[in-house]
């Protein structure tokens, strides 16, 4: 089977995967840039994106959080209809969007070797909830190493 990469502007094709989402449909999609290291690898790994019926304080979600403009980061805070998102490997920088903004929850992450992380069972939610609880300075170090030698 021959197999093409397709290069489309985010603005499209997550307008897409936010229809096809709608409708009922998972999706997987390649994810890029690193906010989400060291969980997430951008250009390496992909995600299986699924519209659950609830959104909780830790997954991952695909948001628009303006016309034409997506982020795949962690739920760190919710209240009321609001969501603070967050990229695991961001230390400082967040965003707000609210509840109909959300496209999407990752139920899947794909490495590029094909390894498939099941974002649903307790073992993942723990390991996420030690990263997003763990101190600052600590995932400031972690990170720093990480982004020098690549190993995770």
């Amino acid at each position: 089977m021959n197999t093409h990469k397709i290069v489309l502007p985010n603005a499209v094709m997550l307008g897409e995967v936010s229809r096809m989402l709608d409708e009922g449909h998972s999706v997987v999609i390649m994810t890029k840039g690193g906010s989400m290291s060291p969980f997430i690898r951008g250009e390496r790994d992909s995600v299986e994106l699924l519209k659950l019926p609830k959104v909780e304080v830790g997954d991952i979600v695909l948001c628009q959080l303006s016309p034409g403009h997506y982020v795949l980061h962690r739920v760190h805070a919710m209240k009321d209809d609001k969501v603070l998102l967050k990229g695991d490997g961001n230390l400082d920088s967040t965003e707000r969007c609210t509840l109909a903004g959300v496209c999407g929850t990752a139920v899947a992450i794909i490495r590029g070797n094909g390894l498939r992380i099941d974002c649903t069972t307790r073992r993942f939610k723990r390991r996420s909830r030690c990263w997003v609880s763990a101190p600052r300075l600590v995932r400031r170090y972690i990170l720093g190493i990480y982004r020098r030698i690549k190993i995770l």
